[in-house]
């Protein structure tokens, strides 16, 4: 049996394995900027950047909880924002996972 390589249309083929738990159609821009920040690479974050704005990304970047904080990090000191005023480095948390 082929795969299908439509299943998610508008996203590039590379990056359908960040999407395994979500129904074709079901990804929210905000879920797939999510995603790109935490387990994608420069391209995919570029073609996420082009796709939906540099103000989206950024108001993603500042209000999503469960981004990675080393990724937080890099793209505040890359856009000049202040890490402190995003939601990940707001959160107090007991544990931290390894991330």
């Amino acid at each position: 049996m082929a795969k299908d390589k439509n299943v998610f249309p508008g996203i590039r083929q590379m990056r359908e394995e960040l999407f395994w738990d979500r129904q074709p159609g079901s990804v929210s821009p905000e879920i797939e900027i999510e995603r790109a920040i935490n387990f994608g690479g420069f391209d995919y974050i570029a073609h996420v950047q082009e796709k939906y704005g540099m103000d989206k990304f950024k108001e993603v970047l500042i209000n999503k909880r469960n981004l990675s904080r080393k990724a937080v990090n890099y793209w505040c000191l890359q856009l000049g924002i202040d890490k402190s005023t995003t939601r990940t480095f707001k959160n107090n948390t007991i544990w931290v996972p390894f991330r």
